[in-house]
Formats: C-alpha cells, structure tokens, sequence
C-alpha cells in the first residue's frame, strides 16, 4: 500500500512538472519494459518458474546554468504471480514456501538521481555526484547489469576529463553493498578507481585500470573475526577494428591482502578461525575476434572469444593465498552465458574454482529491422577439482571425491529481435544448458542433493520482451 502511495505521488509530481516544463530548460523521457520469463533449472524435482517482470522509468533532466545538469530517474519494479520471487531479475527459486503477497515483491525509488558540475572547482574535470550508473569499456569491471529488472548504480563521485583523444576517469564509489549481481560478499565495501582511455590506438582504444577496493566487515559474519581486506586489480583493455577483424584483447590482476579472513573463504579450508592473513594473487585474462561478411547475405557477423579467470588451488591454500578473480561491478550477463549461472565466479557460481568460457558467436539480419544471435558456450573451471584438489575443495559441504574433471558443460542462447517502430524494440530468446556431474556438485542445493549430477538433465530458459523509450 505504501510503495502504491509512493508510485502514485511521483507520477503526479512527474506529471505536474512536465506542465510548467516550458518555462524551464528541461526533458522528460522514459521506459516501460514487460518481460515475461519461463525457467527450468537442472533440478528436475523442483517446479519450472513462469516469471512476469516489468521496469518502469520516468526520467528527468533539467539544465540549470551553463555549468549545471540535475538527472531524476525514478523507477518501478515489480514480479508478479510467482512464488518465491525476488527483485533481482536473475535466477529465481520456486521451491517451497508458497506465495508472497505481490507489492512485497516490487520496489519503488529513484534509480538514479545526480548532479553533473562542468569544470569542478575551476578545473578542467567535470563531476557527477549522486547515485548513477558506472559503466566503464564493455562491462567487464563495471557495469549497470541492465538486465535484470532493477540494474545496479552506485552512491559515487566521479571525475571527468576529457581532452583530444585522452579521457581520465576518477571514481569514488560508497559502500558497494553485495546483491545478487554483485560478486563481493562485502558489507561496507569502498572502491577508488583510475581509469584511463586513449582513443586511436592499433584501430581502437586503449583503456588502463587502476582499482583499489578496501573491505572493511567489522565482526566477520561467518567466524566472529574481524576483518580487513585491502586489494587492488591493475590491467588493461584493448579493443577496435584492424582491416575486416573487430578483436577484444584485455588482462587484468589482483593482489592484496584480507587480515583474519574469514567470510570471503567459506568455500575452501582456509583455518580461519586461526586469524590468518590471506595473500591475493589473481587474473583475469580475455581475448575476442571477430569478423562481419558484408557482401553476403544477412551480413553475418563470426566472433569466437576466451576468458579465463583464475581459481583457488591446493598450492594457494597450503600457502594461504587467494587464486580467485573478483569480476568487481561488472555486467556478468553480457559474458558468461544467458542462463547467468557464473555470475558469482568466486563463489557459488563455481566456488572459487574459477572459470574458462570457451565460446562462439553467431550475428545476422535476416530482414530488415530483425536480428538473429546464436551464442554456443564451453565451461570448464580454472582448476581442476580432481586428483588431489578433491582432497581438500569443498562444495556445499561436501568434499569432492571421485571422478570430477574441470567440465561445466555447455549452454546455447539464442536470440531474436525486431525493431518494431523508433521507440519499441521486441526481443525473445531461448538457451539450453547441456550439464556435466561436476556442474551438479558445484551448483547443488544446501542440503548437498547432487540434482545436476545427470548430465541429461539439462536446463531451460524462455523469454519475451518489449522495450520501448520514449
């Protein structure tokens, strides 16, 4: 009832302010987006989920002065008719519990709301402050992860200038609270980033990284320890177009230390309980190429790509050192498959074993205004769970024995699009993931059922959706 009260206050306001707009240098725009999903996952024992989710933006913009723009996005979420649903717009549980009330499952507030400040305190950086979508390059470290029903933005300051072909980025993101799209378990997680981008480089750009993230638990939810993890991922980006190959080359690490870790290390045996310092040595390494067939028809687009990032061992444990890659605030969804089950490389996704993506890519037009994708996906972890890491890798509780190998198994997303008119584009899609018995202990339930462990029961996903903006 009170979210109702909210949603009706702010279209009214919005409303209102559209009629006195005249007198101002301001816009209004916006997005209404329905989605309708079915989901199956691997566990054959639990119902198949038929999600309806829908955004709703209303979006202001006002010019102040010369040197000054306020941005209002208000939005509305929503899940209804679905048990067990959440806000999150990614995978959904339907397992037992009934059926919530439908206002507990939406959310109401402003999605972003910031001022942008040319020419900061007399200097040549522009500023934005206030709650925004930080986007950096292709999503990798940081992006708005649009595609769930909420997206994700930061409480930030950020620091812009830009210059010939040189742009400096300076961030400060508050407290990067953990979410469901969100790969840190962090608490009070502040990051500092350096962003650096030349424009024009080997047919493209060049952009640099430097992110130091300080993570500051207090009571260590999982063992009464306090903790304090400071780290640091430094790398590089390099993409552009060189004669008919489009390409995406990027690598990126981290290092730092975590005192009395504990609640990043649930996965592994780790003696937390002993106050141990944590080392971290990890990677992120990515490379892409990809070619368009113009004289062809439906001008078909090629692209086979490989990321790796780097897993936990037996060798990092013995030495106390963590081996697995932090993917920071990135867009998961653009890289690891449309059925987001690697989201979370570092924990559940394949609990600190890391990830290699192995994939091809397929893009044409079969008509106008239509677009037809076929992405194919090869999983496999960094490490290896067998032989001896089986002594000591743990999954839901369970030490994995026997017979595992790094194969996660395969996934296909496929996906169809129409631009129907200038405002309203209609998308559907449909991926199938082929598992593997290591992908069932990895992913299992909390009670240690092994419901992937047949590798014929693979998972299912559905959706249609309309996107228009206006």
């Amino acid at each position: 009832m009170k979210r109702n009260l909210i949603l009706t206050i702010a279209v009214a306001a919005f409303m209102l302010a559209s009629e006195f707009a005249w007198a101002a240098d301001v816009s209004f725009s916006g997005q209404f987006r329905p989605r309708f999903i079915i989901d199956e996952d691997h566990d054959s024992t639990t119902s198949t989920a038929h999600i309806f989710d829908t955004r709703v933006r209303l979006n202001a913009k006002a010019n102040v002065n010369a040197n000054t723009e306020v941005f209002l996005q208000f939005q509305s979420v929503g899940n209804w008719g679905v048990a067990n649903a959440d806000t999150s717009g990614t995978r959904v549980s339907t397992g037992g519990g009934g059926t919530q009330a439908s206002d507990a499952l939406n959310d109401v507030g402003f999605h972003q709301a910031f001022v942008t400040l040319k020419d900061f305190a007399g200097t040549s950086f522009d500023a934005k402050i206030g709650r925004q979508e930080v986007v950096l390059d292709g999503h990798r470290l940081f992006g708005h992860t649009g595609w769930t029903t909420g997206a994700e933005t930061k409480d930030a300051i950020r620091l812009t200038h830009s210059g010939g072909n040189h742009t400096v980025n300076l961030i400060y993101i508050a407290g990067a609270n953990a979410d469901s799209v969100n790969n840190s378990n962090a608490e009070n997680e502040n990051m500092y980033v350096l962003h650096l981008n030349t424009q024009g480089v080997l047919g493209g750009s060049l952009s640099g990284y430097f992110v130091a993230t300080n993570d500051d638990i207090g009571d260590g939810a999982d063992s009464g320890l306090p903790e304090d993890d400071q780290w640091y991922t430094i790398g590089a980006r390099q993409a552009g177009k060189l004669g008919s190959l489009d390409y995406r080359v990027e690598f990126y690490h981290q290092f730092g230390e975590a005192s009395n870790a504990a609640e990043r290390l649930t996965g592994y045996n780790y003696d937390a309980t002993t106050g141990v310092d944590i080392d971290r040595e990890a990677h992120l390494f990515g490379v892409r190429v990809g070619h368009t067939f113009k004289n062809v028809p439906t001008t078909p687009t090629l692209t086979i790509w490989y990321d790796r990032l780097s897993g936990s061992d037996d060798d990092d444990i013995t030495a106390n050192e963590y081996g697995t890659f932090d993917t920071l605030s990135d867009t998961g969804h653009k890289f690891y498959g449309f059925q987001d089950f690697f989201l979370n490389s570092s924990n559940s996704g394949t609990q600190g074993l890391g990830l290699q993506d192995l994939a091809m890519k397929m893009k044409m037009n079969p008509a106008a205004g239509w677009t037809f994708k076929a992405d194919w996906h090869w999983f496999k972890t960094s490490v290896n769970p067998e032989g001896a890491d089986a002594d000591t890798f743990v999954a839901n509780n369970d030490i994995m024995a026997g017979a595992y190998d790094n194969d996660l198994g395969h996934e296909l997303d496929l996906t169809l699009a129409h631009k129907y008119d200038a405002n309203t584009k209609i998308v559907t899609g449909y991926s199938h993931y082929w598992t593997s018995r290591t992908m069932g202990e990895l992913q299992a339930d909390a009670d240690d059922t092994q419901h992937s462990g047949d590798a014929s029961n693979g998972a299912h996903w559905f959706y249609i959706m309309a996107d228009t903006k206006f």
